[in-house]
């Protein structure tokens, strides 16, 4: 493929992330889906386009979501970790099947809890909750209960990708 066509489809899948990111801005329940969309969409690009461009592509979104889109929280879980998760998810299928999924764990967690803190303490965004004191447990287990169900969605997605649309891409992209 061109770079030319590389290009231009690096830019169209980073203008579709910014959109989506833009809907989980404005729209409070897609706050944490918009980034896991994004990073499903990093799928397609890497697998078409290469790793190279993904991180390209992260880089941008990650800069324009900072500068222009209101929710931070939504662009804050895509820098931390959805952008570039579905990039490096390779690495992590090398190692062994325990230490794998303690290593994905601990990622997110990581990641998950930084963003929140830069939430709070930089942009000032404030912790309400209706939980009380069980706030931060409950929103901790159920993220890791989505990100294992995000887990095994991807594996899924990317097996249908190629084996049902790669082929129509790639024509596409000739």
């Amino acid at each position: 493929m061109r770079a030319s066509k590389q290009l231009a489809v690096s830019g169209m899948l980073a203008a579709l992330q910014i959109v989506l990111m833009f809907l989980g801005s404005v729209i409070w329940v897609l706050c944490y889906c918009a980034p896991m969309f994004c990073g499903l969409i990093m799928i397609i690009l890497k697998e078409s386009v290469g790793t190279k461009h993904c991180f390209i592509v992260y880089a941008v979104c990650s800069i324009i979501g900072l500068l222009f889109l209101p929710d931070k929280e939504c662009v804050l879980t895509y820098i931390f970790f959805f952008g570039y998760y579905t990039i490096i998810r390779g690495g992590f299928e090398k190692l062994p099947k325990a230490l794998a999924v303690v290593l994905k764990l601990l990622l997110y967690n990581v990641s998950i809890a930084a963003s929140q803190l830069i939430l709070f303490y930089v942009f000032g965004v404030p912790f309400e909750s209706d939980f009380g004191k069980w706030s931060i447990p409950v929103l901790l287990l159920s993220f890791n209960i989505v990100f294992v169900f995000y887990e095994m969605l991807l594996p899924r997605l990317t097996f249908i990708y190629h084996k049902k649309y790669k082929s129509r891409v790639d024509r596409l992209l000739k």
